[in-house]
């Protein structure tokens, strides 16, 4: 999840014309310790691009103009995928009803698990 810049990509050709990965590029700080307006969006990019809202939320606060609360978030998207040979026979669904991590829950990831029978 998160923001996907369709026009980036972080692919190169090598010389045997298979694709690889190649590192994202690190954002230094200038020497003038400015940043310009450009390279401050790029940083909020890269942070969008990997899904890390909750740095742009702690930034926002810091500036006090915090995200409004509009509640606990309570959905899922853990997929567990299986072939039509496999039956579900159990599911285990975690949920919290408070905000994690917390006490009880020391991750913001809760466990989702399934046990399968052959049809």
């Amino acid at each position: 999840m998160g923001y996907n810049d369709s026009e980036s990509t972080n692919t190169v050709k090598g010389d045997d014309t298979k694709s690889e990965d190649k590192p994202p590029a690190r954002i230094t700080i200038p020497e003038n310790s400015t940043l310009s307006f450009e390279d401050f969006v790029q940083v909020y990019q890269e942070e969008l691009t990997q899904g890390k809202f909750w740095g742009i939320a702690h930034d926002l606060h810091r500036l006090n103009e915090p995200l409004p609360n509009i509640g606990l978030f309570n959905a899922r998207y853990d997929r567990i995928y299986f072939s039509r040979a496999l039956q579900p026979s159990a599911v285990l669904d975690t949920t919290s009803s408070t905000a994690c991590p917390n006490s009880d829950e020391p991750s913001d990831h809760l466990p989702v698990a399934a046990s399968f029978v052959r049809k």
